[in-house]
């Protein structure tokens, strides 16, 4: 099996005792999302496929983890993550972190309209640029990608589309925060270069201040119209359990 046996069974678990309380489930929070994709459809990932965990850093999840529903979005996100890899051998993942190169914020300057939503994050070494602990990155053995960005969408001012490309990647799977930000720009972005986008419902929310109906116009309205599939992160890990043996790095 491609899943080890200690990550299936502890996703496992984690699942049936979600049921009974409406998690996995963010896409519960306040509203259960309809994915694009049937319930009961079996559907795979192919093999050239990217796994982007956007903008999991402190300074943005710090705005939801005390909330139930940002819980929810932790744990689910987390142990997607995690799923992902336990596969041998593992796809290419990629992290986004947003940050500047100095105290100036040259990239973004006095009048950027960025920089009245992210002007006080700081630079790589700030505790709020960091990704959050709750998320394993695994640069070393599984080859996980952290790159910086500087606007909303995760290749703004980096080399995603690049990576992408050279890796032959055709398809993208996406989790990250928040959704009417980086998840909406980004899913746009790479819709316009071809590529097959999927988002994770329970893996994407909405930071403070919060319009409930924000999450779910997006998910439901917005991205099925594209069209993006929206699915939910028990399709994403049956999705990914039947997927090809991920071609990444040596293997392309």
């Amino acid at each position: 099996m491609k899943l080890q046996a200690s990550i299936f069974t502890l996703a496992s678990a984690y699942f049936a005792s979600a049921q009974e309380s409406t998690r996995p489930g963010y896409n519960c929070h306040p509203t259960c999302i309809q994915p694009t994709i049937p319930r009961n459809r079996q559907f795979n990932f192919g093999r050239h496929y990217a796994v982007l965990n956007l903008d999991l850093i402190n300074g943005i999840v710090g705005g939801v983890e005390e909330t139930a529903a940002g819980q929810a979005f932790i744990s689910n996100t987390a142990n997607w993550i995690d799923a992902v890899h336990a596969l041998d051998p593992a796809p290419l993942s990629i992290f986004t972190r947003v940050y500047f190169e100095n105290s100036f914020q040259p990239e973004i300057g006095p009048d950027s309209p960025f920089g009245q939503v992210a002007g006080d994050l700081g630079t790589a070494a700030t505790a709020p640029t960091k990704l959050h602990p709750a998320f394993t990155v695994d640069q070393a053995g599984a080859g996980n990608v952290v790159l910086q960005k500087t606007r909303y969408y995760a290749g703004a001012g980096n080399a995603l589309e690049q990576i992408l490309s050279t890796q032959k990647i055709d398809t993208v799977i996406m989790s990250g925060i928040r959704t009417s930000g980086v998840m909406l720009s980004t899913a746009y972005r790479l819709f316009d270069l071809d590529y097959n986008v999927y988002v994770i419902a329970n893996n994407t929310i909405e930071s403070p201040p919060n319009d409930p109906d924000i999450n779910a116009n997006i998910l439901e309205g917005i991205l099925p119209k594209l069209p993006v599939d929206v699915i939910t992160i028990e399709q994403a890990l049956a999705a990914l359990d039947r997927s090809g043996p991920a071609i990444y790095g040596r293997n392309n």
